[in-house]
């Protein structure tokens, strides 16, 4: 017999892998995430700076305190961690350094062509989900397949995000998470648990465009 009672999982779209200006190739202001995240249609973020661990939010923001370190193997974020993660770690140190702060281990854009990337079936150490659309790959018809291809093949839950490093493409690509409430270790068990959907999405050339200018501005 089934229990009325019991409450049903909500579903919570999340933008799981977001820079802010405190990674130094982004320039979205942190203070201006709340207004953003929900202009955009988003319940939450996840904040992955590079090398850079989130862990101050703001109030009244559904933010899950992240980063993206850069392993000797490519990019691995970190969710849910309390203290930062030292770059240059193997792409298995690296996981094995987020599961002891009880943190989740998600590889971001592999395959990708143009980018440091973990090829998730070198890894002796099995992270807890894979990004299978990221919005900003380029040649995504390829990339996208390869990382599914590759979560399918080790079981992995498929997770989506934005890379967004400009306010304009927050939201990009999502993840739709079913979660019991909105509150971030929860968000976060859900994504271990594989009760996620991913959502994918694109970035313009115009945006890709204005994210070069800025670039290109700040170097001056």
């Amino acid at each position: 017999m089934s229990d009325l009672g019991a409450s049903r999982p909500l579903k919570f779209k999340f933008d799981l892998h977001v820079h802010t200006a405190n990674s130094k190739d982004a320039f979205t202001p942190f203070s201006d995430l709340p207004t953003l995240y929900r202009y955009r249609g988003l319940d939450g973020v996840a904040i992955t700076d590079h090398n850079y661990l989130s862990s101050r939010l703001i109030d009244g923001t559904i933010a899950l305190p992240g980063i993206e370190i850069s392993s000797a193997d490519g990019h691995v974020i970190g969710l849910g961690l309390t203290t930062s993660v030292r770059r240059g770690l193997s792409a298995d140190e690296t996981i094995l350094e987020i599961h002891s702060q009880g943190g989740i281990a998600i590889i971001p854009h592999p395959h990708d062509l143009f980018r440091s990337s973990v090829d998730p079936g070198r890894l002796k150490t099995r992270p807890d989900a894979i990004e299978v659309f990221n919005a900003s790959s380029m040649i995504h018809s390829i990339t996208w397949r390869r990382a599914l291809a590759s979560a399918k093949r080790v079981s992995l839950p498929m997770v989506a995000g934005s890379d967004s490093h400009i306010p304009q493409t927050l939201g990009a690509a999502y993840t739709i998470v079913d979660s019991p409430t909105p509150d971030p270790s929860a968000v976060i068990s859900s994504i271990k648990n594989g009760s996620v959907t991913a959502v994918p999405g694109t970035v313009s050339a115009s945006q890709r465009l204005r994210k070069l200018l800025l670039k290109s501005r700040d170097r001056r």
